[in-house]
């Protein structure tokens, strides 16, 4: 349960062993951290090691380092306000040799259910070096605000986790293929779930 709701996990064709890779998802608020931090529990692989390419949240926000320091030992850390992009590639290859490597390729927390266009900058440094992705989806979150769009999310009860797809980045002959790739992957599965959730909160 996730306070009060249900959550409905499909993991069904995805292979957690291995390394060198993104995990991504897209991120309606700070909700999304923790399920996939739970990944390796969910997936009952304890042995995945991952770790979490975040931004100035990580400064402000001293509970999720906290919170994932079990499964997660250091984070790849990106300031906005002070970039460094020489040392930022760096350390996302340097972790990869070890860990796999989860994001929020939409750059920012949506507080909508849409999911945003994809931003390209870590995006490029994953198909420049050959990094696969493995893309999720979480769908539902915003059953817990008051705007009437969402009222049929409050009505379903449940909060969806699935995994969409992996992408092989030799299989694109081009960037924007690769990009175009992982962003239908979730924007598909995301309909899928779309369609479910009408179906349960109709059947209230």
């Amino acid at each position: 349960m996730v306070t009060g709701r249900t959550l409905d996990v499909s993991l069904e064709g995805w292979d957690p062993k291995g390394n060198n890779r993104f995990l991504i998802c897209n991120h309606t608020n700070a909700l999304e951290v923790p399920l996939i931090v739970s990944l390796p529990y969910l997936s009952k692989e304890k042995d995945i090691r991952l770790s979490y390419l975040g931004g100035d949240i990580i400064q402000r926000y001293k509970i999720i380092p906290l919170m994932m320091h079990k499964t997660i030992v250091e984070a790849v850390i990106y300031s906005e306000k002070k970039p460094n992009f020489r040392n930022f590639k760096t350390d996302v290859l340097r972790v990869l040799k070890t860990r796999s490597i989860f994001l929020y390729p939409e750059g920012e927390r949506t507080f909508t259910e849409e999911i945003k266009p994809f931003q390209t900058g870590v995006m490029k440094i994953a198909y420049k070096f050959d990094i696969n992705l493995d893309v999720f989806v979480v769908s539902g979150f915003m059953g817990y605000s008051n705007l009437k769009e969402y009222k049929h999310l409050s009505k379903s009860k449940k909060i969806y986790f699935h995994y969409c797809g992996s992408i092989l980045a030799k299989d694109h002959s081009t960037f924007e293929a690769y990009l175009a790739k992982a962003e239908s992957l979730m924007k598909d599965k995301k309909r899928e779930l779309e369609k479910l959730e009408r179906i349960a909160s109709e059947s209230k």
